[in-house]
C-alpha cells in the first residue's frame, strides 16, 4: 500500500527522511528477503566474511581508542572509554551496511518475515544463518591473526583489545546472555530502520546512531565481541574455552532478542493494522 506524501519545508518529502509506514516496511521485506534466502551458501559465506572483516575494522578503530585512554588515565573506568571508543566503532557498521556485506544479525527481521509470509523455506532460514554466522566468524578470526602478528599494530591498541576481552569474558552466563538479548533487539530495529529509512544520510545518522549504542552500552552482539576477544583473549589470564562459551551464550541471546524481541512484535503489528484497515473498507463499502 502506497503512504502518503506530507511536504517538508526543506523541500524533502517528510516520508523521505523520517521512513514508512509499518505495513510498507513488511511489504518490502518480503521481496528483500525472498531474495537472500535464495542466495547459495557459497555467496552468503562470502559476503559475511567480509562483513567479519569490515566489523573488525570498527572494532580496530575502537581498540585504538580505548588504549589510548586507558593508557593516558590508568584509573579511567572501562565505561568511560567505551563511550568514547563508541565515537568511532560504527565505522564498521557504515562499512557493512552500505558495503553490501552482511552480519549474522542482520537476518532476523528480512528473511524471516519473508518465510513467514511462505516466499521462503525455514531450511533457507537456518542455512542462511548458518553460513553467514560462519563467514562472519572467519573473516574475524582472519582480521585477528593478522592483527596478532607482534608489533603489527602498537601494545596500546593491544591492551583495548585486552581490556575490552577481560571484561566480557568475566561476566557470568545470564549477564551474557541478557545483554545478548538486548544487542539482537537492538541490531534488529537497525534492519527494520534500514528499510524504512529512504534518505542516505538518514540511513547513515541511524547507522552511526545505532553503532555507538551497542558498543557504549558494551551488550554483547556475538560478531563485534568476536572481531575484538579473538585478538586480545591472549593477553588476558582467559582461554578458547571462555571464548567459545561467551560466542555460545552471545548467538544465542542474539537469535532471541531480534526475533522475539522485534520481529514477532512487527509481524503482529502488521497483521492488525491490515486487520484494522480492511474493517474500514467494510465499512465505507
Amino acid at each position: 500500500m502506497a503512504t502518503e506524501t506530507r511536504p517538508a519545508t526543506d523541500g524533502v518529502a517528510t516520508d523521505e527522511v523520517l521512513g514508512e509506514e509499518a505495513e510498507d516496511v513488511i511489504e518490502r521485506g518480503y521481496s528483500v528477503g525472498e531474495t537472500r534466502l535464495a542466495r547459495s551458501t557459497i555467496d552468503i559465506l562470502i559476503t559475511g566474511l567480509i562483513g567479519g572483516i569490515e566489523v573488525s575494522l570498527g572494532g580496530l578503530a575502537a581498540a585504538s581508542v580505548l588504549g589510548a585512554v586507558l593508557g593516558a588515565a590508568p584509573q579511567a573506568h572501562l565505561y568511560g572509554a567505551l563511550a568514547a571508543a563508541a565515537v568511532v566503532f560504527p565505522i564498521g557498521f557504515l562499512l557493512v551496511i552500505l558495503g553490501r556485506s552482511e552480519l549474522f544479525t542482520e537476518n532476523f527481521l528480512i528473511p524471516v518475515v519473508a518465510v513467514v509470509n511462505r516466499e521462503g523455506r525455514a531450511l533457507d532460514l537456518l542455512r542462511t544463518w548458518a553460513a553467514s554466522w560462519v563467514g562472519n566468524m572467519g573473516g574475524c578470526a582472519a582480521m585477528a591473526a593478522l592483527l596478532s602478528v607482534p608489533e603489527a599494530i602498537g601494545a596500546p591498541i593491544i591492551s583495548g583489545y585486552a581490556a575490552y576481552t577481560d571484561y566480557k569474558l568475566s561476566l557470568p552466563a545470564l549477564a551474557i546472555f541478557v545483554s545478548a538479548i538486548l544487542a539482537g533487539l537492538i541490531m534488529t530495529v537497525l534492519t527494520w530502520l534500514m528499510l524504512a529509512v529512504r534518505n542516505v544520510v538518514g540511513k547513515i545518522l541511524v547507522i552511526w546512531a545505532i553503532g555507538y549504542l551497542i558498543f557504549a552500552a558494551n551488550v554483547s552482539h556475538t560478531v563485534v565481541g568476536a572481531a575484538l576477544v579473538f585478538i586480545g583473549y591472549s593477553h588476558t589470564a582467559h582461554s578458547w574455552v571462555d571464548v567459545a562459551g561467551w560466542i555460545a551464550l552471545s548467538t544465542a541471546g542474539n537469535l532471541v532478542g531480534g526475533v522475539g524481541g522485534v520481529t514477532i512484535f512487527r509481524l503482529a503489528q502488521t497483521r492488525e493494522k491490515q486487520r484494522s484497515n480492511r474493517r474500514q473498507e467494510r465499512g465505507r463499502a
